[in-house]
């Protein structure tokens, strides 16, 4: 019996070190994705992708679909007796508070096997939704603080960024439409059996409109570097990081966002061929910096104790946990981001991707 175990131990192994050496690309990663909180949705920042390429001529489309929802008040006295929605508590206190609905249709080609181009577009839409009483409901339910949404109207509309760069990032009624239009070329110069290299390069057209918070108005360059490493059959790793350089933050005009910093790191684990499960984390500089003095100050409450920096002027730490599901050409990926260190994000984005790959020459 000891001969067996033996035998069936060894047999394991080797089933298990070859099954780990193979070639086959299960890697279907990383998230993709455009950032939709308000202060980096007007600017170009670099999605996460691959680094390497498709090793054929081929075209891909995606149609990809967001929902997002989010709330942040300014501290306010709630007096006794209060009604929900009272003008007293009013809504110039109120700095977001808006569910969002956004489309975004995106073509890449690869020409050789080292290079890629690609285009993405959008149509960006707000309003009030319905969300709230969803998340007011779940955090009643588990003892989780509201976070201040028991103070105001449900669904209401409202966004009100105060910043120092001079945009105003404002709106109150729902509205609908199109946003930028990112252009995008991955050189992939480097790739061994477990690691790739790339570099990626953007411009953003500004056909999106700073009134409708759907752009800055003003185009954008960015640059970068992607690694992908894949040390075995079930396991990736994705890391990328880029700079973004809005053209409105050098030229003479009281419009003054700051260049920007972006980093992303993905693990991925890709039991079956056909499935993936991915954990994202997002880092990225900000463009504007939020007032922490008169009437709009707002100092934030986490760091509070540490610093005297306004909200909107802290990097944005956020964790996007998903899946994807491939069959042949065909993708499926869904995944959940949310901010949660220092709230530098939207309370809620989900994001539905469909992507389909069509060989021209093989």
């Amino acid at each position: 019996m000891k001969k067996i175990y033996i035998i069936m131990i060894l047999t394991m192994l080797t089933v298990s070190i070859n099954a780990a050496l193979r070639t086959d690309d299960y890697a279907k990663g990383p998230l993709y994705g455009k950032n939709m909180y308000i202060p980096y949705l007007i600017y170009y920042n670099t999605p996460a992708m691959r680094a390497a390429n498709n090793d054929n001529l081929s075209v891909s489309y995606h149609l990809s679909t967001y929902i997002v929802q989010d709330f942040i008040t300014y501290p306010t006295t709630v007096p006794q007796g209060f009604v929900r929605g009272q003008d007293h508590l009013g809504s110039e206190t109120c700095a977001i508070d808006y569910e969002s609905y956004n489309s975004e249709l995106g073509v890449s080609v690869s020409i050789k096997k080292c290079v890629e181009i690609g285009l993405d577009m959008r149509l960006i839409s707000y309003c009030g939704g319905f969300i709230d009483a969803i998340i007011e409901t779940f955090h009643g339910t588990f003892g989780f603080p509201n976070g201040g949404r028991e103070y105001y109207h449900r669904n209401m509309l409202k966004i009100n960024i105060q910043n120092k760069n001079g945009l105003r990032l404002y709106l109150d009624e729902a509205n609908v439409s199109f946003g930028d239009i990112d252009l995008w070329v991955k050189w992939t110069f480097y790739k061994q059996k477990y690691v790739t290299l790339a570099a990626l390069g953007a411009f953003k057209i500004p056909t999106g409109q700073l009134s409708k918070l759907s752009g800055s108005g003003y185009p954008d360059i960015a640059t970068g570097i992607l690694v992908d490493c894949t040390p075995c059959r079930w396991v990736s790793i994705y890391s990328q990081a880029s700079f973004v350089l809005p053209f409105d933050s050098m030229l003479p005009i009281e419009q003054t966002p700051y260049p920007m910093f972006n980093m992303i790191i993905t693990l991925e684990v890709h039991p079956l061929k056909c499935f993936s499960i991915l954990g994202q984390f997002s880092f990225k500089t900000p463009a504007i910096s939020g007032i922490n003095e008169g009437d709009h100050a707002y100092i934030h409450p986490r760091f509070a104790e540490y610093s005297n920096e306004a909200f909107f002027s802290y990097p944005q730490t956020n964790i996007i946990a998903g899946f994807i599901w491939r069959y042949k050409n065909l993708t499926w990926q869904f995944y959940f981001e949310e901010e949660t260190f220092t709230w530098a994000g939207a309370d809620i984005t989900l994001n539905f991707m469909f992507k389909q790959k069509i060989n021209i020459r093989g």
